[in-house]
């Protein structure tokens, strides 16, 4: 275990993730890991993303968030100034919330969350095969980790690289991220692997978890990776490479394990993302998404996505709130998330997406070789989902139509059943070809300015935080636009 005492300076360090060397952290405990379960405690405690906000910089970026004050600003919507940065797509977003002293400003730096967690993990995947204790156990906590080491990987290559199927990059040659897989301190620098490297130890991981996790024969808790939270994974993982075929196949899975819908016809107890949904695959996290200052008084639900749900649509009582006119000397917006009510769990997976995720592989397989009994059954899946998301009078299945036209609507239903979850919007504009977004914001009472993010613009691939860059030699930032952006 003497390699064991050197790891585990890696570990124990939560809440300093200001490191002079890259990825190194000190030890404030002795306490050595040595049984299966020890490794369980430290991958529960500190390999799992409990207790962190998770990328709350996407809040700001997309085309689902909208400012409010932007003709006639009230005393109190100057807090929305300090995160504003984010919100107009400034190069050094996190230096400059830095300056205007944001109390977000350690969420919005995700690759130092990440690799920090990813640290524990890594611990756990080094010594799990020699520590003693139960096989199945240590099955368990082997496949979860691996799931764990590939999502933050694949949130860290979607956040700092290119999108995988960008036609203007090759994977293979465009800059992803560091791939480090012991939890060894190490005092070399790391330079940056390709996307394509990246996505392959990705799979790699997954497939071994998945191998792991389907010998598991427990309950599921829904607090841990399990294997349908894992195909889920993987499927998205496919989604993001084009790749349609592994698409179907792993939500095939899913949906065979877990078909479940909430039927907001019915009526849900709780909010859609919850624990306790019926829906819900994975859950985890306990921070409001939305806890950003300045965000929910000022910028909230744009209107450009609530005009996208039909008027008889349930999930505009679920989803979202409307404020009308008379509230207005109280509330600024004029739309508010309504998805995070509960007092936790405001973060999971749900069988929905598997259901877009196979509806979208389908209507490519279908648009690639004319593949009509593919487009029935995208079109079987979309139908199924959006059953359970109005009265029965009041729905009205969707019928046959070209294959852009499918792909569309298929996008349009994603846009609305998974806004404000996970980052989705955000990586899902990327791999659509990073379309155009506007940004209206006041800098001052009745100074209305346009903030551009335009199409294909460097900012769709976030910048390396500039303490990360100082720490790590070897690092190339990411292109970026010169200077501040400025508005129309």
């Amino acid at each position: 275990m003497k390699k064991l005492s050197i790891a585990i300076l890696t570990i124990a360090v939560l809440s300093s993730i200001s490191c002079k060397k890259f990825l190194e952290e000190r030890s404030q405990s002795d306490i050595v890991p040595t049984t299966v379960t020890d490794f369980s405690d430290i991958l529960s405690t500190g390999g799992y993303p409990n207790g962190i906000k998770m990328m709350p910089q996407l809040l700001l970026m997309t085309d689902d968030a909208e400012y409010y004050a932007s003709i006639d600003p009230r005393p109190g919507d100057e807090t929305f100034y300090v995160n504003c940065p984010a919100f107009q797509w400034q190069p050094d977003f996190i230096d400059a919330c830095r300056q205007s002293l944001s109390p977000n400003l350690l969420e919005f730096d995700s690759w130092s969350v990440f690799y920090s967690k990813l640290m524990r993990v890594n611990v756990v995947l080094q010594y799990i095969d020699a520590a003693p204790g139960d096989a199945k156990e240590r099955d368990r906590v082997k496949g979860e980790a691996l799931a764990l080491r590939a999502w933050y990987y694949f949130l860290l290559v979607n956040l700092y690289a290119h999108p995988y199927n960008d036609p203007a990059v090759s994977p293979a040659k465009s800059p992803g991220v560091p791939l480090k897989l012991d939890g060894n301190v190490i005092e070399e620098t790391i330079a940056r692997n390709s996307v394509a490297e990246v996505y392959a130890q990705i799979g790699k991981d997954l497939e071994l978890a998945i191998t792991l996790l389907e010998r598991d024969d427990r309950i599921g808790s829904k607090v841990f990776f399990d294997d349908v939270a894992v195909h889920l994974l993987a499927s998205r993982v496919a989604l993001y490479k084009d790749d349609w075929e592994a698409v179907v196949k792993h939500t095939d899975y899913v949906l065979e394990h877990h078909p479940q819908l909430a039927n907001l016809n019915a009526g849900i107890t709780t909010s859609i993302v919850h624990r306790d949904n019926v829906e819900t695959i994975w859950a985890y996290g306990n921070h409001r998404v939305s806890d950003i200052v300045g965000f929910a008084a000022v910028a909230d639900f744009s209107h450009d996505l609530a005009n996208t749900f039909d008027e008889k649509d349930l999930r505009s009582q679920y989803y979202y709130y409307y404020f009308p006119p008379e509230f207005k000397p109280f509330i600024t917006v004029d739309y508010g998330i309504n998805k995070y009510v509960e007092a936790q769990w405001f973060l999971n997976w749900r069988s929905s997406e598997a259901y877009l995720n196979r509806a979208e592989a389908k209507i490519q397989l279908f648009r690639k070789n004319g593949d009509a009994a593919a487009a029935q059954q995208a079109l079987a899946d979309l139908n199924t989902l959006r059953s359970n998301r109005f009265a029965p009078g009041d729905f009205v299945a969707w019928t046959m139509a070209s294959g852009d036209e499918l792909l569309k609507m298929c996008r349009e239903e994603r846009r609305r059943e998974l806004c404000f979850e996970e980052g989705h919007r955000w990586f899902d504009l990327r791999r659509y070809g990073m379309p155009e977004i506007r940004h209206v914001y006041a800098s001052a009472p009745g100074k209305t300015e346009i903030y551009v993010l335009k199409a294909r613009d460097p900012q769709y691939t976030l910048p390396i935080p500039l303490e990360v860059l100082e720490r790590n030699r070897a690092l190339v930032q990411n292109t970026q636009i010169s200077g501040v952006r400025k508005p129309e």
